[in-house]
């Protein structure tokens, strides 16, 4: 079963199971940019009743297309409201650890995830499909396009400058690599990967848990003024499946064992982190409106990191 297969048959699953809840009258679903939405309420479930003004975005259209997380999982977010966009505007844009925080900040005010018998957190979202969640938070706080963001860039051969919209729709993501999908596991969502010399090793992309934790980490060893080991560091968001338990401790003891790797099962480890990546291409791809020509520009966020809850221009506003 390759990549896509996969992602088809959680769908036809999520399907089925949406097909089979109760939906009062006043919670009919509709159907938005975001693909399947609804209301959603479990009389059994133990959380909360979803509050008004969440709509549920499926898993499979993320760049990781769900592959990672546990079966029967439900995701919700809502539009950004006046108190996280005013928390936004206040980042530090020279600042990629504030910038990071902010980011996570908007997923824990916004996104709810749900799955039965399980508390859940935005930490258990992959690092890797963060992006995805903000841009559809975005397409909801700004529903009739007051704050698109624009790339302008110019075709290389006939020299017309062409527009970009920074969406969902314009990013491509990167396929796992086909020698280590054969060893996708199913029932524990994460590869199982056999090796000769190293045994069975466990891999999938981090949580933003695992990262936010690591972070914490890195930014601790430059305020006591350590070195790092960026080797370590490459390898580390992919030692631990869960960010429950994972400590500074944890981390600590890693880097004991780390120590200890032989080369061969660094050099594995090494590749099957770079294999194992599932996120947007740093590079967005357009058809030059004049000439047909492919055009590639690298992905910015115009106005800055800001611009995508803080509306820049005001003109619209003023009479």
């Amino acid at each position: 079963m390759n990549y896509d297969e996969i992602a088809k048959k959680d769908m036809e699953s999520r399907e089925f199971q949406t097909s089979n809840e109760q939906i009062t009258e006043n919670e009919q679903p509709k159907v938005t940019s975001l693909g399947k939405a609804s209301s959603y309420q479990n009389a059994n479930n133990e959380e909360p009743a979803m509050l008004p003004g969440y709509v549920e975005i499926w898993p499979e259209q993320f760049p990781s297309k769900g592959m990672f997380y546990p079966s029967g999982i439900r995701f919700f977010i809502r539009a950004a409201e006046v108190k996280e966009i005013r928390h936004f505007s206040t980042i530090n844009e020279q600042d990629p650890f504030t910038i990071d925080e902010a980011l996570n900040e908007i997923l824990r005010s916004c996104m709810m995830i749900r799955m039965p018998g399980r508390q859940m957190s935005y930490k258990d979202l992959k690092e890797e499909d963060r992006i995805f969640i903000i841009l559809s938070i975005r397409e909801l706080t700004f529903p009739k396009g007051e704050n698109q963001l624009i790339i302008k860039t110019n075709c290389k051969d006939c020299g017309h400058e062409n527009e970009i919209k920074v969406k969902n729709e314009s990013f491509e993501h990167n396929e796992i690599d086909p020698k280590l999908m054969k060893y996708y596991d199913e029932s524990s969502r994460v590869f199982n990967v056999e090796t000769r010399s190293n045994g069975i090793i466990k891999i999938c992309p981090p949580s933003i848990g695992v990262m936010m934790e690591i972070t914490k980490y890195i930014v601790k060893k430059q305020q006591e003024g350590k070195k790092l080991d960026q080797s370590f560091v490459k390898v580390l968001p992919y030692l631990s499946q869960d960010w429950r338990g994972f400590t500074e401790s944890s981390i600590n003891n890693l880097e004991i064992e780390f120590m200890s790797w032989n080369a061969s099962k660094y050099q594995t480890m090494y590749a099957l982190t770079d294999m194992c990546r599932v996120g947007v291409k740093e590079n967005l791809h357009v058809e030059c409106e004049k000439c047909q020509v492919e055009v590639t520009t690298p992905i910015t966020f115009p106005g800055g990191i800001k611009s995508l809850f803080v509306v820049s221009d005001i003109s619209g506003e003023l009479l």
